[in-house]
């Protein structure tokens, strides 16, 4: 008789427990969709990101936004609160100033959700269906996009890759693309991108990455020089005759050797958007073999020591080599001379450092470095390794110095922490 009392309040215990999870299921509210073709999504982390914690990416727009201190926000999101029951009613895209990069989180309310991208916006309509302790039940829908193209920008614009810098809308951005190899209908990548600055005549950066078809070595050196580039205007396009005759090198900022996986491609490295006037010995040497260095971690990727590099070069245009006589003749037989405005005699500007920013992504890891480099006839001319870390900083340093804001297309979490500091442990010397 015992053994079935036992077995009876075991029952009543476990019917009694089955009740209070049903009557604790049904507290949570049904997310009923208000728009076709809407999906629906349980997000976490209102209240905390301790009691768990997730994130919301739209099919379209393939960026994730989140809830933080009980608000949406998320990279290159913008959120537009508006006074609707239903996504249905969401007809009139409200007007720039409505927009904030974060915005609280309110139950029953309906939001216009704005993903910035370089030439557009994708648009998209977000409903609160409701708020229950840690989760908020949300209704999402996507709307068309807006176009905010100017003139300056490519109309294949791949400005949110991670290589690309923060871009300044004064500059003109051009993207350079060649085929993958150079047989017949072979596809076509983005070579390296650059942004221009048509007053100094010369780019701001140069921006590429390595991967296991750009790191491929099958071409030679092309020497395709005095070519006219199609994407700038002749009016404040450098000349062969503007490097004539001045004690320079003609030194690429993508380097001829960094584009080699086909013709086109290494042929658009001549383009003298992608030349800056160098001393020939720190060309040569110095630069070169650093070079030479980031092209060993780039080619890497072919057997996968890192999935991508991602590359960003140039010179300080706003600190120039000024009232410099150098004591090394150059291949032309001249030494090398800036007048008191940094130009040399060719009337081109002529940085006083240059600097190359490097990001590595493996399996989702990230870690940086960059050199800011004294453009300088002194430099040691075979350097290694200790050499080269002699002119290592941080990508926070390089941006103070340089006025750039480098990898800004990382979410902030990792910007924030691979840009503070740098390791040489970190890379595969």
């Amino acid at each position: 008789m015992k053994k079935l009392s036992y077995l009876f309040l075991l029952l009543v215990g476990i019917w009694l427990a089955g009740c209070d999870d049903s009557s604790e299921a049904s507290l949570i509210p049904e997310i009923i969709p208000t728009e076709q073709g809407s999906d629906t999504y349980v997000m976490k982390g209102y209240e905390s990101s301790d009691n768990g914690f997730n994130v919301y990416k739209p099919k379209a727009i393939g960026t994730p936004f989140y809830i933080q201190s009980k608000a949406f926000t998320g990279r290159n999101y913008a959120f537009a609160p508006v006074n609707s029951e239903s996504l249905e009613g969401l007809t009139v895209v409200p007007s720039a100033d409505a927009f904030s990069e974060s915005v609280e989180v309110k139950p029953s309310t309906c939001y216009w959700v704005r993903f910035n991208r370089y030439n557009h916006y994708q648009m998209g309509k977000l409903r609160v269906a409701y708020i229950h302790g840690n989760e908020v039940g949300i209704e999402y829908v996507a709307s068309e996009d807006i176009d905010v193209k100017n003139a300056n920008i490519a109309d294949n614009n791949k400005a949110d890759n991670l290589e690309i810098p923060a871009l300044n809308a004064t500059n003109q951005y051009i993207e350079y693309y060649a085929g993958v190899s150079d047989e017949e209908g072979a596809g076509q990548v983005l070579n390296f991108s650059l942004e221009y600055i048509a007053s100094k005549k010369h780019s701001a950066w140069v921006a590429f990455s390595f991967d296991p078809i750009t790191a491929q070595d099958n071409v030679k050196r092309a020497n395709e020089w005095n070519q006219d580039d199609p994407n700038i205007d002749n009016s404040v396009e450098v000349t062969e005759s503007m490097h004539k005759s001045d004690g320079y090198d003609k030194g690429h900022l993508c380097a001829s050797e960094d584009r080699v996986y086909s013709k086109s491609a290494n042929k658009q490295t001549f383009y003298y958007s992608n030349i800056s006037p160098q001393i020939g010995s720190f060309n040569q040497k110095y630069w070169a073999a650093l070079e030479k260095q980031v092209q060993t971690w780039g080619r890497s990727t072919i057997n996968g020591t890192y999935d991508k590099l991602y590359v960003v070069k140039g010179g300080t245009t706003d600190r120039l080599l000024t009232n410099f006589t150098g004591v090394k003749k150059a291949n032309d037989g001249l030494y090398p001379t800036t007048n008191a405005d940094g130009l040399t005699l060719g009337g081109l500007i002529c940085p006083s450092y240059y600097y190359m920013a490097l990001l590595s992504e493996k399996a989702g890891v990230y870690h940086t470095i960059a050199f800011l480099v004294p453009h300088s006839e002194l430099l040691p001319e075979k350097p290694g390794k200790d050499e080269f870390m002699v002119y290592a900083v941080s990508i926070k340093n390089l941006e103070y110095e340089t006025g750039i804001d480098f990898f800004c297309n990382l979410p902030n979490e990792i910007e924030k922490t691979v840009e503070a500091t740098y390791s040489a442990d970190d890379w595969a010397w």
